[in-house]
């Protein structure tokens, strides 16, 4: 408050004036304290974070007589914040409920720029805060903790930094369901207190600088939809208490320094559709159990230390759109049960140690959809199918840097019609 230019200041100059007006506002008198701390927390939120230059809801000459949905009017603070239409549905700035508390703050890609006060706290009754797409800096306050109905908080594509997971807020916050943090530069490792999120659905701190190994508490989030960690600086194993989340549909954990095995456990997450563990240091091999992931469009492995044969299972996956196994260190031969994944439209067996000949029901209509095929850098030897030319959607198929023999077979008039390379 020393500091009139802070936000806080002007936030209770402004507060003062409105109260001290002919025609003051309510709530002013003391039996209306929270609500008048509410306003307060909102004037400081939007100072703070340069509510001038909002693009929508600003009022940048605090005119008291502004209208509903503009931001620090004389009007009651439930009816700031404006209706916003678009693409994905309409949605309000700022929500109450029925006893006048803030309960909603969707501020996303508003031009929010600078820091989250910490009389956020103040806003005890909150469910969601959503400001992403913004230039919010700095890091969450510690105050977050204050909120515990709190079920969504989303700050995607910012500036943001500091410690993410801050045990200050983290065993207090037990009612999260969506935990929205990529993009930004957050440091710090998961601690063991991640456990205490057991509503949680949504996990998404991937593109920043967290560190650290995945804490096995990660098992206790049994109600787990999405876990998103790509793009850090994560170490150690992928614990097997990650087999407790069967609700998980979809997990990526690219971009980090995973090591150790895919633990057996991992697949018993027989809801997972998306599984992404690529540009990693895992070993070890993938079980014969990957066909008990039978809802799974998505299987990317790529660019790991994986050992051992390619599962004849994979076959039983008829979901299976997209299957990247390159540049790893497999062996044995391409198993001919490939064949049977009708879905797949890409498959990706490049820069490993494979060997034998060309399954030929890799071509054809079995598998119809295939657009990319690649088999290049391996020891693929033998002939080439004969039947090469018969996958209908075929767009890219490298077959280069083998031990291929024979002549090319001939290809028909109407057979490659999509081939560029």
């Amino acid at each position: 408050m020393q500091d009139p230019t802070s936000p806080q200041s002007k936030a209770a100059e402004w507060i003062l004036k409105e109260c001290e007006a002919e025609v003051p506002i309510d709530p002013c008198t003391p039996s209306q304290l929270e609500y008048n701390e509410q306003r307060y927390a909102l004037a400081v939120l939007y100072f703070s974070l340069t509510g001038d230059g909002w693009n929508d809801g600003s009022n940048s000459n605090l005119d008291p007589s502004a209208p509903a949905g503009t931001w620090m009017s004389n009007l009651d603070y439930c009816e700031w914040g404006t209706e916003i239409s678009g693409a994905n549905g309409s949605y309000n700035q700022l929500v109450c409920n029925d006893e006048g508390h803030v309960i909603n703050l969707n501020l996303q890609s508003n031009n929010l720029i600078g820091s989250i006060p910490p009389e956020i706290g103040i806003l005890s009754y909150l469910t969601s805060y959503i400001s992403f797409t913004n230039a919010q800096s700095g890091e969450i306050p510690s105050t977050l903790g204050y909120i515990t109905p709190l079920e969504t908080f989303d700050v995607e594509f910012n500036n943001m930094d500091g410690t993410l997971f801050q045990l200050g807020y983290m065993t207090s916050l037990t009612n999260l369901i969506n935990w929205r943090t990529s993009n930004n530069n957050f440091v710090n490792s998961i601690p063991s207190e991640i456990g205490l999120w057991t509503k949680l659905q949504n996990l998404w701190f991937s593109d920043n600088a967290i560190t650290g190994s995945i804490p096995s508490e990660i098992g206790s989030l049994v109600d787990m939809d999405v876990l998103l960690g790509y793009k850090n600086q994560i170490t150690g194993s992928i614990p097997s208490d990650i087999g407790n989340l069967d609700k998980m549909t979809w997990i990526d954990m690219e971009d980090n320094q995973l090591t150790g095995v895919i633990p057996e456990e991992f697949y018993t997450n027989v809801e997972l559709a998306e599984v992404i563990l690529r540009n990693n240091t895992l070993t070890g091999t993938i079980s014969d159990s990957v066909s008990s992931l039978t809802k799974v469009t998505t299987f990317w492995v790529s660019n790991n230390e994986l050992t051992g044969a390619i599962p004849t299972t994979f076959g039983e996956l008829l979901s299976l759109d997209s299957l990247e196994l390159q540049n790893n260190m497999l062996s044995g031969t391409i198993p001919e049960e490939l064949g049977s994944m009708s879905a797949i439209e890409i498959l990706a067996l490049d820069q490993n140690d494979l060997t034998g000949t060309i399954p030929s029901n890799l071509f054809g209509f079995s598998l119809s959809k295939l657009k990319i095929l690649y088999l290049n850098d391996n020891q693929l030897t033998g002939a080439l199918p004969e039947n090469i030319g018969g996958s209908p959607r075929l767009d890219s198929l490298k077959l280069n840097d083998n031990l291929l023999t024979g002549t090319l077979p001939i290809i028909s008039e109407g057979e490659f019609l999509f081939l560029s390379k």
